[in-house]
């Protein structure tokens, strides 16, 4: 059997939480979360379009927009300056 004993002092060199970064990360989880809404929007009225609607074009122009919208925000920083 092993006779040595568990290090008691590993809470001491756990290192400070990084709250900016945290911060700067849940930013990130929020923007993806409204992004991943606005897309599903997209997706749901070109299902619409396509199905109930019988317009193709629509379906289409829906489709691409949901494509589109969220990687323009994410290039442009998804900031409003005022």
């Amino acid at each position: 059997m092993a006779t040595t004993s568990a290090p008691t002092d590993h809470h001491d060199n756990v290192p400070a939480m990084d709250y900016p970064q945290h911060e700067a990360t849940y930013r990130g989880f929020l923007t993806m979360v409204k992004l991943g809404i606005i897309n599903m929007v997209f997706v749901v009225l070109a299902l619409y379009a396509f199905i109930e609607g019988h317009n193709a074009i629509a379906g289409v122009v829906l489709l691409l927009l949901s494509v589109l919208v969220p990687v323009g925000v994410q290039l442009t920083g998804g900031r409003r300056t005022a």
